[in-house]
């Protein structure tokens, strides 16, 4: 079970990073899109978002699940507890994106894009320092 919890982990790891970074790239292309391209674009954006949510969800959940069965909230390192203030704080940015681009598709326009491209790589760069302080943490 552990082996299969910590397995859910790493691949909603690379699901999460890996749309962040998919989604930055498509929002620079995005820019210079032709017009009739950009719904398109952005229907995309949308779903990678929404997936890269999700997989933060299952981050929590495995991850949470994880620490119990390896002796509780207490046992965890130093290096634990600053990685686990990024993850929040990535989880509040992904919060904000997701209730931009709800509320974008409930209007039927376009979200912010220079606020989300700034939230993205604010995202992106918060991610790496989950992986660097996780890394700390549990090889000391």
């Amino acid at each position: 079970m552990f082996e299969t919890l910590k397995i859910i982990h790493f691949l909603s790891l690379a699901v999460g990073i890996g749309g962040g970074a998919a989604n930055g790239i498509i929002g620079a292309r995005m820019a210079a899109a032709p017009d009739a391209a950009k719904p398109v674009l952005g229907g995309i954006t949308g779903l990678i978002g929404r997936l890269s949510a999700g997989a933060l969800a299952l981050l929590w959940i495995t991850g949470i699940a994880l620490v119990l069965m390896t002796g509780g909230f207490a046992a965890m390192p130093t290096f634990f507890w600053v990685k686990l203030a990024f993850v929040v704080v990535l989880t509040l940015v992904s919060i904000r994106l997701q209730m931009l681009s709800i509320r974008a598709a409930r209007s039927g326009t376009p979200p912010p894009m220079r606020t989300m491209a700034q939230l993205g790589r604010f995202a992106s760069v918060n991610s790496i320092l989950i992986v660097v302080f996780a890394v700390v943490a549990f090889t000391a």
